[in-house]
């Protein structure tokens, strides 16, 4: 069944999509109308592959969790890095993450028809592909905000807790991921080791990305109403 780690994981995106919802308004206000439904299909998408996994295909796991998470991964990749690059100004660095994805759909499909297939491997190679997207979106986001005159805002930014949030999970997990198949393989007690490490810098992730759900403040009509005009 599933264990306090991951039961732990699971509660701390319960908490961000949750309090995520209480803070509509204002993620819409920020710019972040999409945070919401993205946590919130973080949260959907791996509660339903536990319940599936322990509950529905309990004699044949790996048949539904190889092509589950290989999809799920992928889209949630995909959707973070669109929330970075949405606030990324035009220029290298947007046209880097841009270009980027669409070389992550194209390895994505070449590796699970032709290398790592759909249903029999874990799409490793096109996973740490995504997370080096993703962080460096994040890293891109983060520069171009200490370099901009909003640097004494940078505490305040939502945006910017979640790069902090992203950057270790997805950047410490490429060379993880890169190497789960054979570790799958041939080391199952450090692959246990690393997962259990893995669960940690989800803890700190999400921790961030409640930090910057806090961060998310209502602007007051006057605000409004001077923005408007």
């Amino acid at each position: 069944m599933i264990n306090l780690l991951q039961a732990g994981v699971l509660t701390a995106e319960c908490i961000c999509f949750g309090y995520s919802l209480f803070k509509w308004k204002s993620s819409e206000e920020a710019g972040l109308k999409f945070l919401p439904a993205i946590l919130g299909f973080i949260f959907i998408s791996d509660m339903a592959g536990v319940l599936f996994t322990h509950l529905v295909f309990t004699e044949n796991k790996i048949a539904f969790n190889l092509p589950y998470y290989n999809i799920t991964t992928t889209l949630i990749i995909c959707f973070l890095s669109l929330l970075f690059l949405a606030r990324l100004p035009k220029g290298t660095y947007q046209s880097m993450i841009k270009y980027g994805l669409w070389l992550l759909l194209l390895l994505f499909l070449v590796n699970v028809i032709w290398i790592q297939p759909f249903f029999h491997k874990l799409h490793t190679y096109s996973f740490a592909y995504g997370s080096v997207i993703l962080s460096m979106a994040a890293i891109f986001y983060i520069l171009q905000l200490v370099r901009s005159e909003r640097i004494v805002e940078l505490h305040t930014d939502p945006m910017f807790w979640i790069g902090v949030g992203v950057i270790p999970f997805y950047g410490i997990n490429i060379p993880y991921m890169a190497m789960y198949n054979f570790l799958a393989l041939n080391y199952q007690d450090l692959l246990l080791i690393l997962r259990n490490i893995t669960n940690f810098l989800s803890y700190l992730m999400y921790g961030c990305i409640f930090i910057g759900l806090v961060c998310l403040k209502e602007k007051s009509s006057s605000e409004s109403s001077s923005v408007a005009w």
